[in-house]
């Protein structure tokens, strides 16, 4: 009976290995060629328009087709998006028949094929006009940082040039720390960087640890102030009670108070500013919060489609 079994065992291992021997060659054919992107990457480039979306599906693609478009088409501002409403045109590079569900109601402009790559020029229905993005104000010469104190007292946070530092690759994961930053005597920073959300996609944001208070100078403002906040996805996949406050202000006069309850993710606010529509004004914003958490947010000043 022992021998029967082991007998019964033994045919078994020649299927099992023809089985794997099918699903690997199977696999195989699945795999795009990196000719077929290449191919695609200079297509996309030779109409690309600077305000234009490039995005990839299925997701998990998304890695590959930045390697191999690199940095001059995936810029921080296209990888790192916060939403695809500003963007009143999109390239998409699918494979396997994929596309991207956030570009469903956009209406299809054109298709082109690269073996098994398939890129599609779409057009957004109802763009909306980005008119200040506050990323660009993070230059040493557009925004004022301070610290405050327990007291209130405020104490300057000059702009630095130094070295970037990578966020840990080990759990937990930190921010970018950027070359050139708003510089705290904390040891805190104020500066562009990329969070790692809890939705795990990249987001290009102002990484300001609060107590902290930016003065962004000479806003140009629209009928709109929009933005997107969140904290580092580690703290973030632990609800607590905690909060992080932004609250804006012009000329001393409120725009919209925001509360990120720590757990909800990146997510989005908006508050409207029809009286400053067409007028420029420096704009506050007072974040407020535990100092432990890193807190990240984007904001542009935009006007309705």
């Amino acid at each position: 009976m022992r021998l029967a079994r082991y007998a019964v065992l033994l045919s078994a291992v020649p299927l099992v290995g023809i089985v794997e021997l099918v699903a690997h060659v199977v696999e195989l054919r699945s795999v795009v060629p990196e000719e077929n992107m290449v191919a695609a990457r200079d297509a996309v480039a030779r109409d690309l328009k600077p305000d234009d979306l490039v995005t990839f599906a299925p997701y998990w693609n998304d890695p590959i087709g930045r390697e191999t478009f690199g940095d001059s088409i995936m810029t921080m501002k296209r990888a790192g998006r916060s939403d695809e409403a500003r963007f009143p045109r999109a390239w998409e590079v699918s494979i396997r028949g994929e596309h991207d569900e956030a570009l469903a109601k956009w209406k299809p402009v054109s298709e082109q094929r690269f073996g098994r790559v398939t890129v599609s020029l779409l057009e957004n229905p109802e763009p909306v006009k980005v008119i200040d993005d506050l990323l660009d104000f993070i230059d040493g010469q557009h925004t004022v940082v301070t610290r405050i104190d327990q007291t209130g007292a405020e104490s300057p946070c000059p702009f630095q040039h130094g070295a970037s530092a990578g966020g840990s690759t080990v759990v937990p994961q930190g921010l970018l720390t950027p070359a050139s930053k708003y510089l705290c005597a904390s040891g805190s920073h104020v500066g562009i960087t990329v969070l790692h959300a809890l939705d795990h996609h990249p987001h290009v944001c102002i990484n300001a640890t609060p107590p902290v208070r930016l003065k962004f100078l000479g806003v140009r403002f629209g009928t709109s102030l929009v933005g997107h906040s969140g904290i580092q996805w580690m703290a973030e996949r632990a609800p607590s009670r905690d909060t992080t406050t932004i609250d804006f202000k012009v000329n001393d006069r409120p725009v919209g108070l925001h509360t990120h309850r720590h757990g909800a993710g990146w997510v989005n606010f908006e508050f409207p500013t029809p009286e400053l529509a067409g007028k420029r004004a420096d704009l506050v914003a007072d974040i407020g919060g535990s100092p432990q958490r890193m807190y990240c947010f984007e904001v542009t000043t935009r006007s309705a489609p």
